[in-house]
């Protein structure tokens, strides 16, 4: 007897280009038959009359760290079709750490969207396995699939300095590494345009890449620069990853600024390139052309050097205010530019706040909120970032070109990731005006994209969101609709499905995924979650 059984759905199953008719049974966390079954009894039957069955979707692309941790639910993702998200993206994480810098690195992550929810972080934890201990303790209804953050592993040794490691801080980093992988992370994440990962040389990234290739992982990179310097950037990726002998991952590719716009055909020629050559490349993006980051990351980077009680300081010093001002207008060679790539403060929103106080802000643009308050806009910036003690998300509106996005959309080897956190439409995470990609990408891509915008096939679709993802990140017996897998699937409408969240109204969940299963359990029935919490760490895609 199955313990669930799929019946009359049309199967996509993540690995073939043709879409069939079948049913699916269930025993345990596995998938143990496919076929007619109509004859075979089960304690659940889910009727998928008209509707596609696929595997579950995996994010590639999250910051769920913290939110996991906070409410496993995981509801925006049950609802947007995801069983599995990859965590501990663009070098922020939440492990390891040591005591010493615990402080350190909890005041830098409350700046960051990871703990962008009115929750503390408390990092009861050292190590890399004592943090996927408590995620399993959890209970989430998703699968986490954890990368290792460079950040953490820098903050752990030198803290927010700009120096360069010594040979005894790169042994440390390095045996850092090491056991990280040993403990379960499938590779390793960097953000170069935040801090630490800003103030990380390309040979420092090189070597510490190399402990990570034993394990065949995979290096995952927010570049330094998605905008003027994109190209190059796409070289330095490349080159660091061969040089380490790592296959290399580009985080949510795009073209962020009008100088690169329509250029992405340009882009793809190198990636495919060095794709020609031998090197194992692979990237993600989200469907949409605003993107979402801390207010902080506006700032130059040397006013984080010493960390967060170092930037309060300088953002109190009237000479320290004139200098960033300076940098932000004139730009910084090398310096991802927020505030250039979106044309000024006039087309940046403010989406997430810490305080009671601030809330009147959400949804403004910070030129509207500086007037509000009669204030000149960097004026503004600076006293409002010490009030909040730089816990704000923004907007980076309209700072890609909607051509460009379809494009990047198009490529048949284009996974997709969110770039967000797993929230809620109530409760704890129904806070805040967060970008819609956190409830609405997977819906967007098959819906817009693919069904609308005819962009590529269904089927071809299902494996950008499903087998291709778990290749990517070396996990085992997930991301097809296989005897033997893992259970996790998604059954949706296809003519219904569609993202409903919106820049104005984004606490709202994709429209047409009916149900889903993690590891043998229905965590949503009907579009109704369930209280099934069968999601895990997947130590080693495991």
């Amino acid at each position: 007897m199955f313990d669930v059984k799929i019946i009359n759905g049309t199967v996509v199953d993540g690995v073939s280009n043709e879409r069939y008719l079948a049913d699916i049974g269930i025993e345990g966390e596995y998938i143990t038959a496919i076929g007619d079954l109509k004859d075979a009894e089960a304690k659940e039957i889910i009727d998928a009359t008209g509707k596609i069955v696929s595997p579950g979707f995996i994010d590639t692309h999250t910051h769920s760290d913290v939110s996991v941790l906070a409410d496993p639910h995981c509801s925006a993702r049950l609802h947007d079709g995801v069983t599995s998200e990859v965590i501990a993206n663009c070098g922020i994480g939440l492990a390891p750490i040591s005591d010493d810098r615990k402080d350190d690195l909890k005041k830098y992550l409350s700046t960051r969207l990871v703990a962008s929810i009115p929750v503390e972080v408390t990092l009861p934890w050292n190590t890399s396995k004592e943090y996927f201990d408590a995620v399993d303790a959890a209970h989430p209804c998703t699968n986490i699939i954890p990368l290792l953050a460079q950040g953490p592993i820098r903050v752990k040794t030198m803290g927010f300095s700009d120096a360069k490691p010594t040979e005894e801080q790169m042994n440390q980093m390095k045996a850092d590494i090491r056991q990280a992988m040993e403990e379960g992370c499938v590779g390793m994440s960097t953000g170069l345009t935040y801090m630490p990962g800003a103030y990380t040389s390309e040979e420092e990234l090189t070597e510490l890449l190399k402990e990570v290739a034993p394990f065949k992982g995979v290096y995952t990179t927010h570049m330094r620069n998605e905008g003027p310097r994109v190209f190059q950037c796409i070289e330095e990726s490349i080159r660091t990853a061969k040089n380490a002998g790592v296959a290399l991952h580009i985080s949510h590719l795009k073209l962020m600024s009008p100088k690169v716009y329509g250029k992405t055909s340009y882009l793809f020629e190198m990636l495919e390139t060095a794709k020609a050559s031998g090197q194992d490349v692979t990237w993600d993006s989200y469907p949409y052309n605003a993107g979402c980051t801390s207010l902080g990351a506006c700032m130059p980077p040397w006013a984080f050097e010493g960390g967060v009680p170092a930037l309060m300081e300088r953002l109190a010093d009237p000479e320290m205010r004139k200098k960033m001002t300076h940098d932000i207008v004139e730009g910084i060679p090398g310096w991802e530019n927020f505030y250039q790539a979106c044309g000024g403060w006039e087309n940046i929103p403010i989406c997430c706040v810490f305080t009671k106080e601030a809330e009147k802000y959400l949804g403004m643009y910070i030129a509207d909120a500086a007037r509000m308050e009669g204030k000149e806009p960097f004026e503004f910036v600076y006293d409002f970032m010490l009030q909040e003690q730089s816990r704000i998300q923004i907007i980076t509106k309209d700072a890609m070109n909607i051509d460009d996005v379809r494009y990047v959309m198009g490529n048949p080897y284009t996974m997709i990731g969110s770039d967000s956190m797993s929230l809620s439409t109530q409760g704890l995470l129904a806070v805040n005006k967060p970008h819609p990609r956190a409830f609405g990408t997977h819906g967007r891509f098959l819906g817009h994209y693919i069904r609308d915008q005819k962009i590529g096939t269904l089927e071809h679709g299902i494996k950008r969101l499903t087998s291709m993802a778990a290749k990517r990140f070396n996990v085992e017996k997930r991301g097809a609709l296989k005897e033997g897998y893992y259970a996790d699937i998604t059954v949706f409408d296809y003519d219904e499905i569609i993202d409903t969240a919106t820049f104005s109204d984004s606490l709202s969940y994709t429209k047409g995924v009916e149900h889903v299963i993690v590891n043998g359990k229905v965590a949503l029935r009907n579009g109704v979650e369930t209280e099934s919490y069968s999601g895990r760490v997947l130590r080693g895609g495991k």
